[in-house]
């Protein structure tokens, strides 16, 4: 476990307090009409998208990664797997009989 990585959960949580906040100020912004600043809304607006695009590629990378494993292993394939350990398991009790006697 490397410490230097970050918690995917951490993040996204960081990012969606980070967009809300971003979006809130644009909104005050709008509804307060004294308070309204072209630059300061413009820069709420490109943090909030920004916010948004990171948090999609995260989304994103965290999807590749679960459909990198292995694909479900059928029932067929199972049962021959179990067949070939329950004879496994026989055949090792049979050479503990040997070996006993």
């Amino acid at each position: 476990m490397n410490i230097f990585q970050p918690n995917a959960n951490r993040l996204k949580l960081l990012l969606v307090i980070n967009f809300s906040l971003f979006s809130a100020l644009a909104v005050c912004q709008l509804l307060v009409t004294s308070m309204l600043n072209s630059w300061l809304f413009l820069l709420c607006i490109i943090g909030a998208c920004i916010n948004l695009i990171v948090c999609y590629f995260i989304n994103r990378s965290e999807c590749t990664v679960h459909t990198t494993e292995e694909p479900p292993v059928s029932d067929d394939e199972k049962n021959k797997l179990m067949d070939d350990l329950e004879e496994e398991a026989k055949r090792r009790k049979q050479q503990d009989r040997i070996q006993q006697n």
